[in-house]
């Protein structure tokens, strides 16, 4: 199997994000501004719901439909988005000419097929792995010397969950090269790759991590909250541990509230922020993953 080219790759993907940025703004712009306006829209009905009532859970039940359409719709326009540039970067299928783009085919569907599989596996893994923890925790409270395989176990779960996330990253570009769901032929090709794909997105989005969220602070500014400091632990007995985590647990949720504050006080200025973020954000994820397959497939684009 082929190795993906760190580098190359990275070289590639902000290649792509500089050198088409004319067909990257015209593909992407309709289906992403309708995901930024509903949010606009409804966005602040949601904050002010919370901020009104922060701890009455009837409130943000009243507002779990209108989030999860928001989410919805949010995460069907990503997907119009994203695989209208992944057909620039596989096929080079960039569509001149057109400036308005909101297509919605099979491609499209078959993305939302899988992640809709992949969220039900992952659901189902959940619920195995909670009751098996809740198992080892159940031992470790009769055999105290156990407990330090379930903290064994708590600290393998998150390197194995991401090891199986970069396993399956290929999906969105074999479904619109291979028209199928993706998920075998991923895992095929990220056989030997994965530290690779790692080492790809983490040098393509830390910039990006780092623009964005300096932005969102310099927009905040003095609104945002300071985060509270966390609970010294050290020598503490019981009693004293427990009332330094509930004290924390108080401050987190203050913080948030303060957070969500700051948030609906500054909603114009990072609703746009917000828009121009994602954009960038799918034209690289686009640019990252479809030059990874391009490399691993030996595929040239427009072939």
């Amino acid at each position: 199997m082929r190795k993906i080219p760190v580098m190359d790759t990275v070289s590639r993907t902000y290649g792509f994000l500089l050198g088409d940025i004319g067909t990257i703004v015209r593909l992407a712009w309709a289906p992403l501004l309708i995901g930024a306006a509903l949010s606009f829209v409804y966005g602040p009905q949601i904050m002010d719901a919370a901020i009104k009532a922060p701890n009455d859970p009837s409130v943000a039940m009243a507002q779990a439909p209108l989030q999860f359409l928001l989410s919805l719709v949010t995460f069907v326009t990503g997907i119009m988005a994203t695989v209208a540039l992944l057909r620039v970067v596989i096929l080079g299928d960039r569509k001149p000419g057109l400036f308005v783009y909101l297509w919605f085919g099979g491609a499209e569907m078959r993305l939302i097929a899988v992640s809709i599989l992949l969220l039900v596996a992952i659901i189902a893994g959940g619920i195995a792995l909670a009751l098996v923890l809740a198992l080892l925790g159940g031992v470790a409270a009769a055999v105290p010397a156990a407990s330090g395989v379930v903290v064994l176990a708590g600290l393998l779960l998150v390197p194995v969950l991401i090891w199986a996330a970069l396993r399956l990253s290929l999906i969105s570009p074999v479904v619109v090269a291979e028209n199928n769901l993706g998920v075998e032929r991923s895992w095929q090709l990220m056989s030997g790759n994965v530290l690779r794909m790692f080492l790809v997105l983490l040098l393509t989005f830390v910039p990006y991590i780092i623009v964005v969220a300096t932005a969102t602070f310099a927009i905040l500014g003095a609104d945002l909250p300071a985060f509270p400091a966390f609970p010294a632990m050290g020598g503490a007995d019981a009693n004293a541990t427990t009332e330094g985590t509930e004290a924390f647990r108080k401050a987190m949720e203050a913080w948030q509230l303060g957070l969500t504050k700051a948030t609906r006080a500054h909603i114009m200025e990072l609703t746009v922020l917000g828009f121009i973020g994602n954009l960038f954000q799918t034209a690289l994820a686009a640019g990252a993953f479809g030059n990874a397959y391009n490399a691993v497939t030996d595929h040239q684009a427009g072939n």
